[in-house]
């Protein structure tokens, strides 16, 4: 009975040892790891906010009030550059497919690019305004992530509301219109995922805009021989870099 009941003991006390074994093994099995890849996929909202430079190259399509003395033709090119803030926000749609991630967005942001400037043509007298109010975007974006990394190239369509205005400070002759212009965007960034749900990410962006033959509103502009109301052709670049927070639906 004594060899029995010692052989018994034995028999619990390695039960006991295997048991404390295998229990963590199999609680670790299901606990998730403790590192795991950021996934893209899906929907996101978020805002933006930054830096933006302008730079509009003008010139006259025609004999106007602004670029003529008599007859004679004085001049037809003039460029005004800007720098400003840049905000607004950005919607978008991710698909993941291993590391690498395909993304469609569209963006509007409100800019605060305007500038003054002497005329070329009619220095002590004239002066002419510029400015980009409004840009706004629609791209696709390929992407490569890497753990809690997005890093990303860009490009599509771009536009933005624009306003020229022309003075003339000896006369009540004044020109301005605002108007939209359409172009083209390209650019990059990256993105750090800092929590389930949310990213911080600094993106650099350039865009390219034409607006043709665009008559300036001018009612006080005189007809005739040295007169007449601009029309203008307008090459705006803008260049920004802003700081982006997205926030990503069930990620």
């Amino acid at each position: 009975m004594h060899r029995d009941g010692h052989l018994q003991w034995r028999a619990v006390w390695c039960a006991i040892g295997l048991s404390a074994v295998a229990i963590p093994g199999s609680a670790a099995e299901l606990l998730p790891s403790a590192v795991t890849a950021t996934q893209w996929d899906g929907f996101y909202v978020g805002g933006q906010l930054g830096g933006a430079w302008s730079d509009t190259d003008w010139h006259y399509d025609n004999h106007n009030w602004f670029n003529t003395i008599g007859p004679a033709l004085v001049g037809t090119n003039f460029d005004i550059d800007a720098s400003g803030v840049l905000g607004g926000g950005q919607a978008g749609f991710n698909y993941q497919t291993g590391a690498w991630v395909i993304r469609i967005e569209g963006s509007v942001a409100g800019a605060d690019l305007d500038e003054s400037r002497k005329s070329p043509f009619f220095p002590t007298s004239d002066t002419y305004t510029a400015e980009v109010n409004w840009l706004t975007t629609a791209t696709g974006r390929i992407g490569y992530a890497q753990d809690k990394w997005l890093a990303y190239v860009k490009g599509g369509w771009a536009g933005a509301d624009v306003e020229l205005t022309l003075f003339d400070h000896g006369t009540p002759v004044r020109a301005s219109s605002s108007d939209w212009a359409n172009g083209w965007t390209v650019g990059g960034g990256a993105e750090y995922a800092f929590c389930k749900s949310f990213s911080l990410g600094v993106e650099y962006d350039y865009a390219d805009l034409d607006k043709d033959h665009w008559k300036i509103s001018c009612p006080t502009c005189p007809s005739g021989v040295g007169g007449g109301v601009p029309v203008v052709h307008g090459d705006v670049k803008v260049q920004s870099v802003t700081a982006r927070l997205n926030y990503r639906f069930g990620g």
